[in-house]
């Protein structure tokens, strides 16, 4: 949630919950960590994959939505 809701690189912002965020997370878990790299030679992902990301959500809870992503 906070990744999405303070992108990098002048990416747009993009206000998403718990469940709508898991799938950048994982996202950005397999492209940033090493510990994950079987897994991506296993499904092909690399420097020129593109990668869809469906959030399901927005922020339901705006209480606990602002402590995530600004805390």
């Amino acid at each position: 949630m906070r990744l999405l809701a303070h992108p990098e690189n002048g990416d747009s912002v993009i206000e998403s919950g718990e469940s709508g965020a898991v799938t950048a997370g994982i996202a950005f878990a397999l492209l940033t960590d090493s510990l994950y790299e079987k897994e991506k030679k296993m499904i092909g992902l690399d420097a020129d994959s593109r990668i869809l990301v469906i959030s399901t959500e927005g922020a339901t809870d705006r209480e606990n939505y602002s402590k995530i992503v600004n805390g």
